[in-house]
């Protein structure tokens, strides 16, 4: 995203800037803008979208789809800022887009779909989608459809309309076939699962959009144990995705699992949990090995981590890494374990998959309430040959009155090296080799905590491969217990404030060339 020239005011507020519209986040009707508060705007409380001049909407978030445009058509969209009631700012800086064209559209009820939560409507959701010639989209009208598995391919769109509900028939009754995908590796051929209710292999031009429900009958599942439990969707190796607008509930475990995927946007989307039945590995969506992914303006009600980037594991069984995880970027998401009955959100995670590297992080401008956590950097000595570095995190605020620590989740803000303590403790020495993870280049800037139920943060490496380089900038707020630093070589800490319940602000054990800034202060 390039810089733009600085924002024009008018009334005293600055305009929004660097308005941008993702070139793979576009629809023949739709089209996703984003933008950053220009510095310095903070009481900036909400935004106006214009389309060549004209209002078509109002938010107080950081992103906004465009709707019901036509096809195939050029439009220049500008967003102004409002801060006190009555003041807005000039224009922003115009982005010109033009929607896509549309294909011919193939409705699944014209391949014998009934819709009608009885009969199993796969074979024609299925032939629908065979039926569809490149660049057309397969149409699924309101309704309840009773499904099991099905294949998506390139160059389609499946669009879920509002009041369309994919329920998936559960375990035992349906027909949910297992395979195997063949991936490149940096140490040679690699194999992952592909189990999954809606899957697709090395699909190229895939969108899935609309404001359907896809529901994973996931209680049917979850007292399996261990795995395997299927997907709700799965992408392997596919290349150029939107997802958009859909509702994900109830998968049987990770909810959305993208392996191998380059470029690929998902766009207010919803994972949830509504089923209050236990349920396990509830991630929301995973990013595994991808590259190039933007996850914007999503909301994220479900169980386990609510988006996990990882780059593989290895063993003895599966010797060989995968490819790294790269450019990465979650903005404008909201995690919150209010809002459906079933929701224990984690926050978002990298790792604890890090073997193959992971890499350009980026999470900003986000809500949690009533999540475990922020983020939760984590791996142990098991993940050989991982290298995390360059993760920011930016621009967020977190609430919690409910989840206390737990030795999987240590706090809102965690980097841990001794991820479920398989291998030692931070007290414990092992032999430093090639393959020891290194973990370098943390930055956490603009947040704000509020955690009565547990600690600020918690930061933990290895004795033998301290975590490098991590600082805190303005990160502010109130917590039961303080700061643990332990096994870290480089910790700069500016304008932070902490209050704490019980014990110290700061706790630091073999943390070397640490830089505490004069305005950090500790209540």
């Amino acid at each position: 995203m390039f810089a733009q020239a600085p924002a024009a005011s008018r009334d005293g507020v600055p305009a929004p800037v660097n308005v941008s519209a993702p070139p793979l986040a576009r629809t023949a009707t739709t089209v996703v803008l984003l933008w950053d508060r220009p510095p310095g705007a903070e009481t900036v409380s909400s935004f106006q979208v214009f389309n060549d001049g004209k209002l078509v909407g109002e938010t107080t978030r950081l992103s906004f789809t465009v709707r019901h445009l036509p096809p195939g058509k050029t439009h220049r969209f500008t967003v102004r800022g409002r801060g006190a009631p009555g003041q807005w700012s000039a224009d922003s800086a115009p982005v010109v887009v033009t929607t896509k064209t549309k294909g011919a559209v193939f409705n699944v009820r014209d391949h014998g779909a009934r819709g009608d939560g009885i009969a199993k409507d796969t074979p024609a959701i299925q032939a629908a989608i065979a039926a569809c010639t490149p660049g057309g989209t397969v149409l699924v009208p309101p309704g309840i459809y009773s499904v099991d598995h099905f294949e998506l391919k390139s160059d389609m769109t499946l669009e879920l309309s509002t009041g369309a509900t994919l329920q998936f028939l559960g375990r035992e009754k349906g027909n949910y076939p297992t395979g195997r995908v063949t991936l490149p590796g940096p140490d040679g051929d690699v194999e992952v699962d592909n189990f999954a209710l809606i899957s697709a292999v090395r699909a190229n031009n895939l969108t899935i959009t609309g404001g359907g429900i896809i529901n994973g009958h996931g209680e049917s599942w979850w007292p399996i144990r261990p795995l395997p439990r299927p997907r709700l969707l799965k992408l392997t190796a596919c290349s150029d995705v939107f997802v958009q607008g859909i509702t994900l509930d109830d998968a049987p475990a990770w909810n959305t699992h993208v392996v191998y995927a380059d470029r690929a946007v998902f766009s207010e989307v919803s994972f949830r949990k509504v089923s209050t039945a236990r349920g396990t590995n509830g991630d929301g969506l995973n990013p595994d090995s991808c590259r190039d992914v933007l996850i914007v303006g999503c909301t994220f009600a479900n169980q386990d981590d609510s988006i996990a980037i990882k780059a593989g594991s290895v063993s003895p069984e599966r010797p060989r890494r995968q490819r790294s995880c790269e450019n990465i970027t979650i903005r404008d998401c909201v995690v919150d374990g209010t809002l459906t009955p079933g929701a224990h959100p984690l926050g978002f995670a990298v790792g604890s998959e890090t073997c193959g590297g992971i890499r350009h992080v980026l999470i900003k401008d986000c809500v949690f309430r009533n999540a475990a956590s922020v983020v939760n950097i984590k791996s142990n000595r098991a993940r050989l040959g991982a290298v995390v570095e360059d993760i920011r995190v930016e621009n967020c605020t977190y609430t919690n009155t409910v989840w206390k620590d737990e030795p999987y989740n240590r706090g809102p803000l965690t980097i841990d090296l001794f991820y479920y303590r398989d291998f030692g403790t931070p007290d414990s020495v092992a032999p430093l080799t090639p393959s020891t993870p290194v973990f370098r280049d943390l930055h956490f800037k603009n947040i704000s905590i509020e955690n009565p139920k547990g600690r600020f943060a918690y930061l933990a490496g290895l004795i033998e491969q301290p975590v490098r380089n991590v600082t805190f900038d303005h990160v502010t707020g109130s917590a039961k217990i303080g700061l643990h630093g332990q096994n870290l070589d480089g910790a700069t800490l500016r304008d932070v404030e902490i209050a704490t319940a019980e014990g110290p602000a700061l706790q630091w054990i073999n943390a070397d060339n640490r830089t505490v800034n004069p305005a950090t202060s500790a209540r």
